[in-house]
């Protein structure tokens, strides 16, 4: 497999998310692997966001565990994009099938999943490039431009020679394994908790995202580190009942190894973290510190993607002047304000490294600003 992406160098300032320097085209014998969960917002408005936000993270926490643990992925909040090389396509497609297979069955959810080549991105005319940001301590994230995510996203969903069918070629537990949802919802430290998304009008434009960026930055008084979206002095598990149920949701049933193992789990970690107990173990003690690392609130695939914790005159400042950016015709934003954020997480070990948590604005954070960004594109196509 070509380890291009392994190989390129990465940059530490979320403001060069744009700058050329860091990009690459990726190889044409490369897929993009789409997970979409269909009728999002109609999920979301039955309660069941989590549900929609789990299956998101699943399709590349199930990527990693059966296809490759190397691979570039982006999460979406209602779905995910992974890129995949040819030689991995069978396995994959067996990994989208499983888990198409199983959101209809644990989470009554439907998906559109399947894989687009790269050559055939560019054959329409969209180009796809890759970058690495070094969000945190052994974490790396992609980050794509070109327009060929959101043409892979559309011709998956829209037409049926690149989706699969749902069939349960994997196990459940194969493809939820290290998985969790087992944190209640993290709130705002600072009042809000903003869900955002920026699209400039023009894709050619390679300053305005820097200058979007700078402007949000000096809002918040000059550093995003204070606007993460997860702060663990806030944060609280879940319920041993509740955890409880949503593993065996995820689980083959059966008296094993591994339902003994998740039982076991439970009764220690619950009380662990909801009395802190975790404080007097080091190993623990660093991985909760670590996890605000670990997470990705801030990224990029042609639409800038943010998750922030910030006091209610900043979320106005931020969005009076998106207001006045798109009344100028020079970008396009959805926003959706809640008052905490959704994590999801994928716990390999709890060393550095080891584990990515995915985050969300609570009560259709993403999903929810997409469907406002979705109508102003509306607005100007009729317009």
């Amino acid at each position: 497999m070509d380890n291009f992406y392994r190989q390129l160098t990465g940059f530490t300032d979320i403001a060069q998310i744009v700058d050329e320097r860091f990009y690459q085209p990726v190889p044409d014998d490369w897929y993009v692997s789409v997970v979409d969960v269909r009728g999002s917002t109609e999920a979301i408005e039955r309660g069941c966001y989590r549900d929609v936000n789990f299956i998101g993270a699943a399709a590349i926490t199930a990527h990693l565990n059966l296809v490759n643990p190397d691979l570039p992925f982006m999460f979406g909040g209602d779905g995910a994009t992974i890129l995949v090389h040819e030689s991995m396509r069978d396995k994959t497609l067996k990994v989208l099938q499983s888990l198409s297979h199983f959101a209809r069955e644990s989470f009554a959810l439907e998906l559109h999943a399947g894989l687009v080549p790269v050559r055939t991105l560019r054959a329409m005319g969209k180009d796809l490039q890759i970058a690495k940001y070094l969000s945190g301590e052994n974490i790396a994230q992609a980050m794509f431009k070109g327009g060929a995510i959101s043409l892979a996203e559309g011709l998956v969903k829209t037409r049926s020679e690149f989706r699969c069918a749902p069939c349960p070629v994997f196990c459940k537990t194969e493809i939820f394994t290290g998985l969790t949802c087992r944190w209640q919802p993290v709130p705002s430290g600072n009042g809000v908790t903003i869900a955002l998304l920026i699209q400039p009008q023009d894709e050619n434009n390679q300053t305005l995202l820097a200058e979007i960026i700078a402007r949000i930055e000096t809002v918040l008084g000059g550093s995003f580190a204070t606007a993460n979206p997860v702060n663990m002095g806030n944060a609280r598990y879940r319920s041993f009942l509740d955890n409880l149920k949503r593993q065996l949701r995820v689980t083959d049933i059966g008296f094993n190894k591994a339902s003994l193992r998740t039982l076991y789990e439970l009764f220690l970690t619950v009380p662990l973290f909801n009395l802190k107990c975790f404080r007097f173990i080091p190993s623990v003690r660093n991985y909760v510190d670590k996890i605000p690392l670990h997470c990705d609130f801030k990224k990029f695939d042609d639409t800038l993607r943010m998750v922030l914790d910030c006091s209610p005159s900043d979320y106005r400042a931020i969005e009076d002047y998106l207001q006045s950016e798109q009344q100028a015709g020079r970008v396009r934003f959805g926003i959706h304000v809640s008052d905490a954020a959704q994590m999801t997480c994928y716990v390999e070990s709890i060393t550095d490294g080891g584990h990515l948590h995915f985050v969300d604005g609570a009560d259709g954070g993403y999903a929810l600003a997409a469907k406002k960004l979705k109508l102003e594109q509306n607005r100007l196509q009729t317009a």
